[in-house]
């Protein structure tokens, strides 16, 4: 397994938190969606959220989940670059066919996906005082 797989296995099927800056202040919210995709780790948005227009200012964000016993957590930061791409699009239905009934619209808001660059996962275990660092 490598490193972008066991992140994506502690996430996936999870609620994790990502949190953002705004000015000066820092902002978290709950978020359920992420993908592996050719070696990257999308996760998504869209253009009228809150989150969208705080990446753009800046790309800086860090993504938070524990495991069900919240007795391992994971913290991955990094930067935030959106991809536009058709087949990361196409991907992302296919992996979660509910953001096609959202986001297939000319209508209303656009589907934004994003993956993390210059990534650092780290990951804790309650009462251990290691972390194990994985570079992405």
């Amino acid at each position: 397994m490598n490193a972008i797989q066991e992140v994506f296995r502690f996430f996936s099927g999870k609620t994790f938190y990502v949190a953002t800056v705004e000015g000066d202040a820092p902002r978290v919210r709950p978020f359920g969606f992420v993908m592996e995709f050719q070696d990257k780790l999308y996760f998504a948005t869209n253009d009228q959220k809150p989150s969208f227009k705080q990446l753009t200012a800046n790309p800086k964000v860090e993504i938070s989940a524990t495991d069900p016993d919240s007795k391992e957590w994971l913290r991955l930061s990094g930067k935030a670059v959106f991809d536009s791409r058709p087949e990361v699009k196409a991907r992302a239905f296919e992996v979660a066919p509910f953001l096609k009934q959202m986001y297939d619209s000319d209508e209303g808001p656009a589907l934004k996906l994003f993956y993390l660059a210059e990534g650092e996962a780290i990951f804790q275990t309650l009462g251990s005082p290691t972390q194990k660092r994985i570079a992405l």
